[in-house]
């Protein structure tokens, strides 16, 4: 005989009513907190790369040698961090000195080392841009020459004859959510992703002008790069903006987040697909944007922002009716 004890009608009444006080709590804390998107797994051509030898080949000193150089006067110079150096150049990026907005200038970072010059992964990566080389169509050309131009000039003011473009480009990332998902129907949610990518320029200049990786098409003659550069490989910059955009919308739309990574995925290939950077280039510049918008979701004055974007957010879908 199968024995159920009794429970006292009063006592299911308060199990309810604690678990409805703790279902509010739940409730409102997650109301309250940007919630955390977790980083989109590694996969592909990407994957496939990252599993290959970074270490330098013997006998390939003089290859593993080149490095993206930098003259400070008519001393060239292969490290920015050098104690050497009076100036702190690590925060000057194509000309010039770039600040932080919402962090402090000396956050810790983690990315890999890119592989040495003369490594298996870096030989498997130039082989596969000159694949794509191959591969490229004349719209291929056309919509990566496009994707070179969307950025965000973060010295840019409203007197600027390019203001409205450079707002305007703050949302190339999930163009596709909506004509609603714009800087003027959004100013504080574009305000918002504009300081953001003042944090997201300095650690990119920084990192950068650290490690100092050439570009591919100077270790590959075959490669037909369709775009000069004037500056480090590593990470790639336009790969680490839009990869921030991407995870910053994430965690405000995070009903969209596919489209924002996508959108942040085809502009990083973009940059492969024209010769200018290695696949490793792309992959770094997503882990240090995740990184950097993890780092801000525990910044207080960023959460203040952050809920104001929020709530115009949530006020322009509920007036087109999401």
């Amino acid at each position: 005989m199968l024995l159920v004890p009794s429970i006292k009608p009063k006592t299911i009444a308060m199990k309810r009513i604690v678990f409805a006080i703790l279902l509010l709590m739940i409730i409102h804390v997650s109301n309250a907190q940007p919630q955390q998107v977790g980083y989109p797994s590694i996969r592909g051509h990407y994957k496939k790369l990252s599993l290959l030898d970074t270490s330098r080949a013997t006998g390939k000193q003089k290859f593993d040698a080149q490095f993206f150089t930098v003259k400070q006067g008519e001393t060239i110079v292969l490290n920015l961090y050098s104690p050497d150096l009076k100036e702190e150049l690590e925060l000057i990026g194509n000309g010039r000195k770039r600040v932080t907005h919402y962090l402090s200038s000396n956050e810790m970072f983690s990315i890999p080392n890119p592989p040495a010059n003369s490594s298996a992964q870096t030989r498997a990566e130039l082989d596969y841009l000159i694949q794509l080389q191959q591969q490229r169509t004349e719209e291929d050309k056309r919509a990566s020459a496009f994707f070179a131009n969307v950025y965000y000039r973060t010295g840019v003011v409203a007197s600027d004859q390019d203001y409205r473009r450079m707002r305007s480009n703050l949302f190339h990332i999930g163009r596709s959510i909506g004509t609603w998902f714009n800087a003027d129907t959004l100013p504080a949610t574009a305000t918002l992703v504009a300081n953001v990518w003042k944090d997201a320029e300095y650690y990119m200049w920084k990192h950068k002008n650290f490690y100092l990786r050439i570009r591919p098409y100077k270790l590959e003659p075959r490669l037909q790069n369709l775009e000069e550069t004037n500056w480090a490989a590593y990470p790639s910059g336009h790969a680490m903006n839009s990869y921030v955009n991407a995870f910053l919308f994430a965690e405000l739309l995070p009903e969209f987040a596919d489209f924002f990574v996508k959108d942040a995925y085809d502009m990083a290939h973009s940059r492969e697909i024209i010769g200018v950077h290695y696949p490793s280039d792309s992959e770094s510049g997503r882990l240090l944007a995740f990184q950097l918008i993890q780092r801000l979701m525990k910044n207080e004055k960023f959460k203040r922002d952050f809920q104001s974007a929020k709530k115009e957010l949530d006020a322009a879908k509920n007036t087109k009716g999401f």
